[in-house]
């Protein structure tokens, strides 16, 4: 992997000076902060709409406080992934520089891995964020929650994430035109979202991997090490596929 290290300090920089870091961070916060907040308060904003029929709202609970806030992020992530992925590779072999920074002494595992790791560094520390703030205000406004089994909830939103970020990377770095690598890794993501209603197979696509929140948040046996395990492989094949097709096609 030569070069991985200058690299990513190039792609580090680069997605501090697009205030990337701020725009994800902002949106997963504000995800964080609204969602304990609209739980607690939603039967007095219907009140105050005016509505004359009554709708009997059970008090909310951590748990759904909690896993409200995941299935929003994971479904926010998608698009947001794709859209901050789907120019990284092809954008520069549009414009010339990947191909100046790949005439250096750099490998093109160490271009694809840099690029992953410095976007996928500003989702998890978005997600931390809005993960941070989701529960202190599940504590204050409704009650207290299952933090370890909220930070698994958490790690598991991150690697799909990052799953998303790698197969964005991988059709930027087929296509040139970055509009057409975030439609069809939109549509690649959407894809496997739907599988996961599929009988036996829907337990073992990424998207899978947030659907036992309810059971990780009240300390119920999940089996997600097999959608761990294949999102990891397929994420590592996606880099790989990704770097395969840069050494073998004309920049």
């Amino acid at each position: 992997m030569s070069g991985l290290k200058a690299l990513l300090k190039k792609e580090l920089r680069e997605q501090w000076r697009t205030y990337k870091l701020l725009i994800i961070g902002g949106l997963f916060l504000f995800f964080g902060i609204t969602t304990p907040l609209l739980l607690k308060y939603l039967p007095e904003i219907l009140k105050l709409s005016g509505e004359e029929v009554i709708i009997e709202i059970p008090p909310p609970t951590a748990i759904q406080s909690l896993t409200e806030f995941a299935g929003t992020i994971v479904q926010v992530g998608v698009l947001a992934a794709v859209l901050v992925a789907m120019g990284a590779i092809a954008r520069e072999k549009e414009r010339g520089t990947a191909a100046m920074v790949l005439s250096k002494p750099v490998g093109r595992g160490a271009f694809v891995l840099s690029k992953l790791f410095a976007s996928s560094a500003v989702f998890i520390i978005a997600l931390a964020l809005g993960a941070v703030a989701c529960y202190v205000y599940t504590v204050s406004l409704i009650e207290s929650g299952d933090a370890s089994g909220f930070l698994a909830l958490n790690l598991l939103v991150a690697l799909f994430l990052v799953f998303c970020l790698a197969v964005t990377l991988l059709f930027s770095a087929l296509f040139r035109s970055s509009l057409l690598a975030g439609g069809v890794a939109l549509a690649t993501l959407l894809g496997q979202l739907v599988l996961t209603q599929l009988p036996f197979i829907g337990d073992y696509v990424p998207g899978s991997l947030v659907a036992w929140n309810v059971e990780l948040l009240s300390g119920q046996p999940a089996t997600i090490w097999p959608s761990i395990i294949i999102t990891s492989l397929l994420t590592a094949a996606c880099v790989y596929l990704a770097a395969a097709f840069l050494k073998r096609r004309e920049i």
